[in-house]
């Protein structure tokens, strides 16, 4: 990263992949304080509101960089530090790497976790598992907190959003396995496109709308949400990572050292990994959504800037109040059927990159 800019080739990956990494994006004097603070308990700090966290952002270049290239935003005051510990050692990898769990990549931002009823009762009660939760109270949080069932008392959306995820690496991640933050490459476009599809028959968008099922199957009475749709899975372009040591190949893992940062769409579907090695896999991320005017709650502690996925709520869930004249809801609703047009400096990019795919489709 040179001048606080993506080059021409960092946009190009940008918008083709939905993703891209930054190589020494942070000093390590800004990352050595945010390790220090960690470090005193990894455990424990899971949202940051610490200066030494959210200097890891708004202290590097990296808030100049998204200037240029997404435009104004509200500064994070809170962050996810993700701490992943070891699980396995290298010998449980050979030897059981069939019995490896397959993390499911997602988007952020829906109700998510396993359902606190059972499947029968909820069979019993006339609903289904497809549509679950859709008289369900908009103020229903997700377990262990997590985003509300409906972003709007209407229940038009099931889904937060932001513009796009930074992350930056507090060690190093090169070695495969070693609990990397993963994406789906490419498959950013097709899940702007489910949004579309789900808005085209009327919605509601995401999780119980259209062509999305609010909870699927695990086992003979557990049902989970936040699963993407079968839909919306079969349509991601046929992207593979082939590595030894990495079971995943659906997955991209975003391999870095201390100090490299991601930036990923909010579109991108992504997931932890389990970390197979002997040391802490140590991130931090941060949500950044583009600037809105007429939000009357840009910079609303309450909403949690930097850590929430949900941010048109207060980070609890509350509902807030907005003008008569500003529909946080169909604003976000506008913003994900369309997510480049949040990118101010991404824009000839987009245009180049459009008309080449269309030669080759064309072609």
């Amino acid at each position: 990263m040179s001048d606080n800019t993506l080059s021409i080739d960092q946009k190009r990956d940008l918008k083709r992949d939905g993703f891209v990494i930054l190589r020494e994006a942070v000093s390590t004097d800004i990352t050595s304080r945010a390790k220090e603070l960690i470090n005193q308990d990894p455990t424990r700090i899971v949202y940051g509101d610490q200066s030494q966290i959210n200097d890891l952002y708004n202290k590097s270049g990296l808030r100049e960089l998204m200037l240029e290239s997404m435009g104004e935003h509200t500064p994070p005051v809170n962050a996810q530090v993700a701490v992943t510990l070891p699980k396995y050692s290298d010998a449980v990898v050979r030897r059981k790497a069939s019995e490896v769990v397959h993390p499911q990549a997602h988007v952020d931002g829906g109700w998510a976790g396993l359902c606190p009823h059972k499947k029968s009762e909820i069979l019993e009660s006339g609903q289904t598992l497809e549509t679950w939760g859709s008289e369900g109270d908009p103020k229903s949080m997700g377990p262990a907190g997590g985003a509300p069932l409906w972003q709007d008392q209407e229940r038009s959306l099931a889904l937060g959003t932001y513009t796009a995820l930074v992350g930056v690496c507090l060690n190093d991640q090169m070695a495969p396995a070693k609990g990397q933050f993963s994406v789906r490459r490419g498959a950013h476009e097709a899940v702007e496109k489910f949004f579309c599809h789900q808005r085209a028959q009327g919605g509601p968008i995401g999780g119980g709308g259209p062509d999305w099922p609010r909870l699927q199957s695990i086992g003979e009475e557990n049902a989970y949400a936040g699963i993407m749709p079968p839909m919306m899975v079969s349509s991601y372009p046929a992207t593979r990572y082939e590595m030894e040591g990495w079971p995943w190949p659906e997955l991209t893992p975003v391999r870095m050292k201390e100090g490299d940062a991601v930036i990923a769409l909010h579109s991108l579907p992504h997931t932890a990994t389990p970390n197979m090695s002997e040391d802490p896999r140590m991130n931090v991320f941060f949500r950044i959504r583009r600037y809105r005017p007429q939000n009357p709650h840009e910079g609303n502690p309450r909403i949690g800037w930097g850590v929430s996925d949900h941010p048109d709520r207060a980070l609890n869930g509350d509902f807030l109040d907005y003008p008569d004249d500003y529909d946080p809801f169909a604003t976000s609703i506008e913003k994900m059927c369309d997510h480049w047009s949040e990118w101010e400096g991404m824009a000839d990019t987009v245009a180049e990159q459009s008309d080449i795919e269309e030669l080759v489709i064309r072609a």
